[in-house]
């Protein structure tokens, strides 16, 4: 014996419709998070372009960049003169400078280069320091990374 259920369901047309003939518009089209395809095609090749090429290139340079400045600032293969080096020169200057003033003379007098040599070594220990202060910020920098 049938149920009501199943003459129900036996009276409804057992062929199924064919809506690829038919155009028909759903809701749900909408509610894409990123609108059309066009503007999502264009943000996905942005992020591809960042991760397969842009990263790759940057990302080497900056390694190559850091492997300098390390090489510079922390191995010393470029091994610059420091203020340790010409400590002497300091005193010799001032021995000169005694001994010229103790004739009545002035230090370029006795060594025309007098100044120009003092001034260099004040130079020589202001560069140190500005030296010592990059490779600081350098070192601070990479940790942050």
């Amino acid at each position: 014996m049938k149920t009501t259920k199943d003459k129900v369901y036996s009276r409804l047309a057992n062929r199924k419709t064919n809506l690829k003939s038919n155009k028909v518009a759903l809701g749900l089209v909408d509610d894409f998070s990123y609108g059309d395809t066009q503007s999502l095609e264009e943000e996905v090749g942005r992020l591809s372009y960042s991760v397969e090429e842009w990263f790759d290139e940057k990302f080497d340079e900056w390694y190559e960049l850091g492997r300098d400045i390390y090489s510079v600032y922390f191995q010393n293969s470029e091994a610059f003169l420091t203020p340790g080096d010409v400590a002497q020169d300091e005193n010799v200057l001032a021995q000169i400078k005694e001994k010229a003033e103790e004739l009545g003379i002035t230090a370029e007098d006795v060594y025309p280069e007098w100044q120009e040599h003092k001034d260099l070594l004040v130079y020589l220990e202001e560069l140190q320091e500005k030296f010592e202060s990059q490779k600081q910020r350098f070192s601070d920098e990479s940790r942050s990374i």
